[in-house]
């Protein structure tokens, strides 16, 4: 076959044209420090990146969560503890007024309504613009009472849920029901102490405080079993915390191992294709003149 010069010169192009795109495909890896910049540099890598960087992004998410969980149910517990401690205070003194001396009701009185209406503040606690107790209505405030001490429960049932793995949800409320009226109505047993102490009939009225010791005893329980279960939940979000943060090294180092450049493997290829492009460069330009001078001669 004759070579003719259109055929060196395209030939001389097309090499040309290889060593510049294998040097700028060096170029791109030691500035990006990235071995795979795009599908065409390594299919089945770059299907792998994205799946990692899919888990990665939903792993944070799901820390994202836990720590909106864990939030959620210290204050819970900061709030549990406090009407606990109160409820404490309210079981000692039924405890004292129920033999203790007549002239200290009036007083006793006006202290167990205080506790009421700072126990009805806490279960009205909001984190953010969110009702706690709420249930799911946690855009309403879930207790209020009347002039005689009766509340009422504005929320419901509810329970608030967190995803915290692929197909894996952790409840992170108490509502109202659960806290304050399961077992006993912790707002009736509080009324039902008012009016003892308040009985103008100390007698009768000293039977309805004593009758409030057992239920205050049970309201203390009641809180006491929401906060343990609340203390569960924290203890399975910590460890699901930290098994997540244990697996998104794993995953991170993986996505590394695929992505990532050895620099320093780079920077010697990136030197190999700038000498070889050089070299080509200066190879076609003699060929080129030379086959000039030849025609013109």
């Amino acid at each position: 076959m004759r070579v003719t010069n259109k055929l060196t010169v395209d030939s001389i192009i097309s090499n040309l044209l290889r060593n510049k795109e294998r040097l700028h495909s060096a170029q791109n890896i030691v500035a990006s420090q990235k071995k795979v910049n795009k599908p065409s540099d390594d299919p089945v890598g770059m299907a792998n990146i994205l799946g990692y960087r899919k888990t990665l992004s939903a792993s944070d998410q799901y820390g994202k969560n836990i720590t909106r969980g864990k939030t959620h149910i210290e204050l819970t517990e900061s709030t549990l503890s406090t009407i606990h401690e109160l409820l404490r205070e309210v079981r000692r003194l039924a405890v004292d007024q129920a033999t203790g001396n007549l002239d200290d009701r009036p007083t006793i009185a006006a202290e167990v309504k205080t506790i009421y209406d700072q126990i009805l503040q806490l279960a009205n606690t909001k984190l953010g613009n969110s009702y706690m107790f709420s249930g799911h209505r946690t855009d309403m405030a879930p207790f209020s009472r009347d002039a005689g001490y009766n509340a009422t429960y504005h929320g419901d049932d509810g329970d608030i849920r967190i995803i915290v793995g692929e197909k894996v949800d952790v409840k992170i409320n108490v509502n109202g029901e659960e806290a304050f009226r399961s077992v006993v109505n912790v707002f009736d047993v509080l009324r039902d102490l008012i009016n003892g102490l308040e009985n103008p009939d100390t007698t009768t009225g000293t039977t309805q405080i004593a009758a409030q010791i057992s239920p205050l005893t049970d309201s203390l329980n009641q809180i006491q079993s929401v906060r343990a279960m609340s203390a569960s939940t924290f203890t399975r979000l910590e460890s699901t915390e930290n098994q997540l943060a244990d697996f998104k090294l794993k995953v991170e180092q993986l996505l590394s191992d695929t992505e990532d450049a050895d620099i320093a493997s780079a920077i010697v290829e990136l030197q190999t294709q700038e000498t070889a492009y050089q070299t080509s460069l200066a190879t076609a330009a003699r060929i080129i003149q030379s086959s000039l001078l030849d025609f013109l001669r």
